[in-house]
């Protein structure tokens, strides 16, 4: 382990403004080139009255400061070091945040995952008056090297509030605030998303929805996705034995086309898959993929299982091992699986939601019933998020999967080997 003295340091120097005060973050975010990437809310703060060090570069987010006077955003950026301190100092020189992140505190073989992240703010709070967020608190203990938002991450209704980029840029600064998001978002996890219709736009939202410009320059700037393709918010993300496949099952959504993935995403899913080098591949989807038995929030609807089933095929003719789906958006949490005997191997996707969302009872009692292909004693219907860790077994390599509530306490688990993943 490299000592304090190799460290990077980040001094943020506030030299002459009173009441600087840090409203959300820092946010570790994606990782791009061995840069690691954090994003800041700060009070009472702009560009000229940081002082910086060589090795950090700084990239305001203007949006901010134009839509709320007395606010800044920033993205901070350094060659990621382990161990390194982080400081932030007032204008006095007294430290404000101070933090230092050491290797063994994050564990590079455990990842969160979860969906459905309401938090009531403005008029959003008539339909849920009261927060019940200690999910994240719960969540910022957990030893874990990546957290995957698998869609409706904000919920941004009613709809007048995507008829401007201020009201949506002002929603997400609300929820961005919030006390115990916040402290989960701050406890050093680095924060990868995808997005459903509620974060692109209004319910069921098509990718037809003419204000999609305004919420993807939102989504690009608040989770860091300057990297993606001129069309659509997808992308892989390597970790040593896993690969991640973020799909945007929003952009490319078109029911007149009958299309949900869309032929370019398609197509690039196919190929990363078949590149591969990871033992395990993660697909992360905003609705569920493996499900037969219904057609509400899930890629088996009608006319879009034709993309379904292409990439099924595509998985079983070119015999591609370790294979796993994750999915959210039903409100509660439940396993199926998919055995066919093309494959050496049986597919399971793994659906977890909501985080802090209500819960959606009335259709609890049809869903029970939908256990054809669920795995027994996945289904759970309160709040939940999921921990995925790899394991050593011997010569192999385990997953232990573990459906988690609000209080950290695991009520739901299933193990795969690699065995079990065609190895």
């Amino acid at each position: 382990m490299k000592t304090l003295a190799n460290c990077v340091f980040f001094f943020f120097f506030i030299q002459s403004i009173m009441g600087q005060k840090i409203l959300s973050g820092p946010v570790l975010l994606p990782q791009n080139d061995s840069i690691d990437t954090y994003w800041i809310l700060l009070k009472n703060g702009s560009e000229n009255l940081f002082s910086l060090s060589s090795e950090l570069a700084i990239m305001e987010d203007t949006l901010v400061s134009m839509y709320r006077k007395k606010y800044s955003a920033f993205q901070l950026k350094s060659q990621n070091s382990v161990p390194y301190e982080l400081k932030i100092l007032d204008h006095k020189g007294s430290i404000i945040y101070n933090k230092i992140v050491e290797a063994d505190k994050r564990n590079d073989n455990a990842f969160l995952f979860g969906s459905c992240a309401f938090i009531p703010n403005g008029i959003s709070r008539i339909y849920r008056p009261y927060k019940m967020n200690r999910i994240y608190r719960t969540m910022a203990k957990e030893r874990a090297k990546k957290m995957f938002w698998l869609g409706d991450n904000i919920y941004l209704f009613p709809d007048y509030i995507t008829s401007s980029q201020k009201k949506i840029y002002n929603s997400y600064l609300k929820v961005r605030k919030d006390r115990s998001l916040n402290t989960f978002l701050s406890c050093g996890i680095e924060h990868h998303a995808i997005w459903d219709d509620h974060d692109f736009g209004p319910n069921n939202s098509s990718g037809l929805f003419e204000n999609a410009s305004l919420t993807t320059t939102s989504f690009i700037n608040f989770w860091n996705k300057f990297n993606v393709r001129d069309s659509g918010i997808y992308e892989l993300v390597h970790h040593d034995k896993i690969d991640f496949f973020l799909t945007d099952t929003r952009t490319f959504y078109k029911v007149n086309e009958g299309s949900f993935l869309g032929v370019n995403q398609l197509e690039w899913l196919k190929k990363s898959l078949l590149h591969s080098k990871a033992k395990f591949k993660f697909i992360l989807f905003s609705n569920q993929v493996l499900n037969p038995k219904t057609n509400h929030e899930t890629i088996n609807r009608g006319i879009y299982k034709d993309e379904k089933d292409i990439l099924l095929d595509f998985i079983k003719r070119e015999s591609i091992k370790g294979v796993v789906f994750f999915s959210g958006d039903r409100h509660f949490a439940e396993v199926h699986t998919h055995t066919e005997t093309l494959l050496s191997y049986s597919l399971y996707d793994f659906t977890t939601s909501p985080l802090s969302s209500p819960r959606h009872r009335l259709f609890f009692k049809e869903e029970k019933k939908n256990d054809d292909t669920r795995v027994l004693g996945s289904f759970y219907s309160n709040k939940n998020y999921l921990k995925c860790t790899i394991q050593k077994q011997g010569n192999q390599k385990i997953l232990l999967f573990e459906y988690k509530n609000k209080f950290g306490k695991t009520v739901f688990q299933h193990a795969l080997s690699e065995k079990d993943l065609g190895y």
